[in-house]
Formats: structure tokens, sequence, C-alpha cells
């Protein structure tokens, strides 16, 4: 009698594990029809979606009792071909979609619209043309959209209003032209923004940024975006990264950055920005010092903060102008006012209030320099110097350290080992 319970126990096991692996009938004909509409890698899916118990083919996932297909993720299997759109408005019970790494061509077909159960769609990296179609507006479940490095072009659909579930929102690496759709403002629950690298223009302050208290990322760089910085991102205080290099954005660096106690990231290079870095914005304690090249200055940004956003790690660099930051390197030739050298051997400086942290073999000239290391040669007036083996002249220098050369008169001088000429 045991070994009979036990049979018919096992044999009412493999009934509902072969149950809980069926599908539903328009479900198996529509996936079926997408694997047979599909180039490249096409085949090799075909082969291994057979026979009938789609739900435990590889990249779909069912839900556990009607076996309506939930999930498609197939990722990087080297499809091609246009979009079977038709196929894929069969799953209409689909809520994620996930197309990304392929070589899918042509528009994102209508039909795709009609499943309006989708919750995650991602066709990142693939070679989409075209326009965004309006019809966008009917996937209202939407939480991730990710169209990024397509071909995409013309303008974005200006219906966001309809899609206040989106958590994360990127189109980066597009054609995408004209202004930004002011309905992205509708994005109450958006944490990441991303539409870099397109054509848009016109002013950022189109969108509103006041509605979206939990944003945490934004990039709008290498666009043609003008106009000022927006003041609603003063509203963002889970803001962690603020990316807008590349654009062609006007005025002075506001103060409210500064209040941003969340900011880890901020990079606003490039544009057409005058006027002083906000005392507060040095003191955002999130702030790391940066590993970037050229032009990434308010990158994870240092406590020398520079007007210029020049900050350099390439060697040998020649600076002229103002306000010039190199964080390391050697043979760097700087004049102007205000830089800083913050490690590196043998820079020349000229000019007044620049400073060496560190390094050796620097030659200064002007007036109020600060300088640390060894093997400097600094003239001119009101030097501060510590180190060894300098050699000063002027006037109204302070030296601290050995062996070092001071002449001129009404130094200040302590250590070793001192040649002082003058009065």
């Amino acid at each position: 009698m045991a070994k009979c319970q036990l049979l018919l126990l096992f044999l009412v096991f493999l009934l509902l594990a072969a149950h809980a692996k069926s599908c539903h009938p328009d479900d198996l004909r529509a996936l079926q029809g997408f694997a047979g509409n599909l180039g490249g890698g096409g085949a090799l899916l075909r082969a291994a979606w057979s026979g009938a118990s789609c739900c435990g083919w590889e990249g779909v996932g069912c839900d556990g009792g009607r076996g309506r297909v939930t999930v498609l993720r197939l990722p990087g299997y080297g499809l091609s071909g246009p979009v079977p759109g038709a196929s894929l408005g069969g799953l209409a019970q689909l809520e994620e979609l996930f197309l990304g790494s392929n070589s899918f061509t042509g528009s994102l077909p209508t039909s795709l619209f009609s499943l309006v159960g989708l919750q995650k769609l991602s066709f990142e990296s693939n070679q989409l043309t075209g326009q965004l179609s309006t019809h966008l507006q009917e996937l209202k479940n939407l939480t991730l959209l990710d169209l990024s490095v397509n071909r995409f072009s013309g303008r974005l659909p200006d219906v966001f209003h309809d899609l206040t579930s989106l958590i994360h929102l990127s189109m980066h690496s597009n054609g995408f032209s004209g202004s930004l759709p002011p309905s992205l403002s509708s994005l109450l629950s958006l944490r990441e923004l991303n539409l870099e690298n397109n054509s848009l223009s016109g002013p950022i302050a189109r969108v509103n940024f006041s509605g979206m208290p939990l944003l945490a990322s934004v990039d709008f760089s290498t666009n043609n975006l003008s106009g000022s910085l927006p003041v609603s991102l003063a509203d963002c205080s889970a803001l962690k990264s603020l990316t807008l290099a590349n654009n062609q954005l006007v005025g002075t660096i506001p103060s409210w950055i500064g209040e941003l106690d969340n900011l880890r990231c901020l990079d606003i290079s490039n544009n057409s920005l005058v006027g002083e870095v906000p005392k507060g914005l040095t003191c955002l304690k999130c702030l790391a010092t940066a590993d970037r090249s050229v032009g990434m200055a308010f990158t994870n940004m240092p406590l020398y903060v520079k007007r210029n956003r020049r900050v350099l790690q390439q060697q040998p660099n020649v600076l002229s102008g103002s306000n010039n930051t190199v964080r390391s390197g050697g043979g760097n030739v700087l004049s102007g006012d205000n830089n800083t050298v913050i490690s590196g051997n043998n820079n020349t400086l000229s000019g007044t209030n620049n400073t060496v942290v560190s390094g050796s073999n620097n030659v200064l000239t002007g007036s109020h320099h600060v300088v640390s290391g060894s093997n400097n040669v600094v003239s001119d007036t009101s030097h501060v110097v510590n180190g060894s083996s300098n050699t000063v002249s002027g006037r109204n220098n302070m030296v601290t350290g050995n062996n070092n050369t001071v002449s001129g008169s009404n130094h200040v001088v302590s250590g070793n080992n001192k040649v002082i000429t003058g009065g």
C-alpha cells in the first residue's frame, strides 16, 4: 500500500511539473511565430525552443497558474531582422520584454504598443530607426524604458504625462532632435533620466524637475540644450549624479547646487557658464577627488574647484588663463592667476596666487605663491615656501625647511643651513 501511495504521489508530481511548464496555446503560437521570423541567432533559438512546454524554454517566464507568458528575456542572442511585432503582440499578458544587444532593424512595430501590461521594455544596443510613436502613451504601466544606443530620430513625443510609473528612462546615444517634451515633468516616480548624446535643443528649463523627489541621476550631456541651469533641480534632494556637459548652457553656476547634499558626480564642463564657483559647492562632503581627463573638472569634484573647469592629468600640459588645476604629472607650464598644481615635478608657473601642493624642481615667478616640496626656484614677492633646497628671491617671503638659499629683504626664515643675502 505504501508503495502504491508513493507511486501515486510521484505521478501527481510529474503531472504538476508538466502542467507548470506548459503554456497557453495562444502564447505558444506567438513565441513560435516570433522565433520563425528572426534572422541571425534565430535559427539557434528555433532549435532550442522545441516541444509545447514553452514555459520551460530559455528566456521565457510564465505566471505560476495559467501558463501565460509574462517575461521574455533574450539579450545578446544575435537576433536580427525587423522586430516581429505581430507575434509579440500575441503575448497578451507580457510584463517584461528585454531584447537588448541584438541586431534588430527598422522601427518599433505599432502592435508592440498593444501590450498594455508591459512594465519593463528594453531594446538597448540594436539598430532600430525611425521616429518614436505617440502610441508609446498606451504603455501606462511601464517602470523601465531603455531604447538607448539605437538610431532613432525625430522629436521625442510629448506623451510622458501618461507614463507616470516610469522609474528608469534611458534613450541616450540616438539621433533624437527638437526640444525636450514638457511632459517629462510629470514623471513623479522617476529615478534615472538619461538623454545623453542626442541632438536635442532648446531651453533645458522646458523640464520642471520640482515634481521628481526621487530623481537620483540626470544625464543630458552632449546635446545642444540652451538656457541657464533650471532652478527646479534644487528640489531634487535625492540627486546623486548631474551631467550636463557639452551643451550651450549660459549664466552663472547657481549657489543651490551646493545644497544638494547627496550629489556625488557633477559635470557641467564645456558650456558657456561664467563667474565664480559657489563656495558651498566645495563643502559637499560626498564629492570625492576625480580620476578623469581633460574637460571633466566637475566630475566627482575635489576641493580644488576652479572657475575655468579644466583639470588635467595628462602630461605635459600647457595652460593659460586662471583657476586651472593640474592634479599630477610633470613638465606642465601654467600662466595666469590662481592656478594649482596638486602634485608633480618640473612645473613652470607664472602670474599670481599660484599653488604647488607637492612636487619638486618647480619654477615660480610672480607673487603670492604657496609652495611645498624641494628644489623649487621662487622669485618675486610674498611667497610661502616649505621644504628643502629651495632658492627664494624677492621680498616678504616666509621660508621654512633646510638648505634653502634666500635673497632679498624682509624674509621670515626658519630651519637650518640657510644662506641669506639682502636686508
